[in-house]
């Protein structure tokens, strides 16, 4: 008898473990027009239209989205950290920084790229792995 409570109260416990663990994040995002998952050395690991990533300096990162996405409209960008770092990161998005101009990208692509800036606290920049997606 004692062995069936045992099991069945670590059935229980393994089975409230797995509804109460948060779920991974996916760069998959099915409703985003582009979305990327970009480690914090600027490689990418999952893209959808995304044409190309690199991180020209500390704490930043240029991301330019394909000609078929929508940017005319609304469009809403959002930057999700990733990862356990000992300082709190905070990430903003800049579009058409000219941090992120390079002589060898056609003028359209512009309006197409996207600074993101990495900080720790409020005091320096920082290398962080992050999700980005334009919806």
């Amino acid at each position: 008898m004692n062995t069936i409570r045992r099991f069945a109260i670590g059935a229980l416990g393994a089975a409230a473990a797995t509804l109460l663990a948060p779920v991974a994040a996916s760069a998959e995002t099915p409703f985003a027009q582009a979305s990327a998952k970009i480690e914090a050395n600027g490689s990418v690991a999952h893209s959808k239209h995304v044409d190309d990533v690199w991180h020209p300096s500390r704490g930043l990162y240029c991301v330019i989205v394909s000609h078929l996405v929508d940017l005319d409209d609304d469009v809403a960008v959002h930057v999700t950290p990733i990862g356990r770092y000992d300082h709190p990161r905070s990430l903003s998005v800049e579009r058409g920084a000219r941090a992120c101009v390079r002589r060898d990208l056609h003028r359209g692509a512009a309006g197409r790229t996207f600074a993101v800036h990495s900080q720790a606290g409020s005091l320096w920049a920082a290398e962080t792995a992050f999700y980005l997606t334009v919806s």
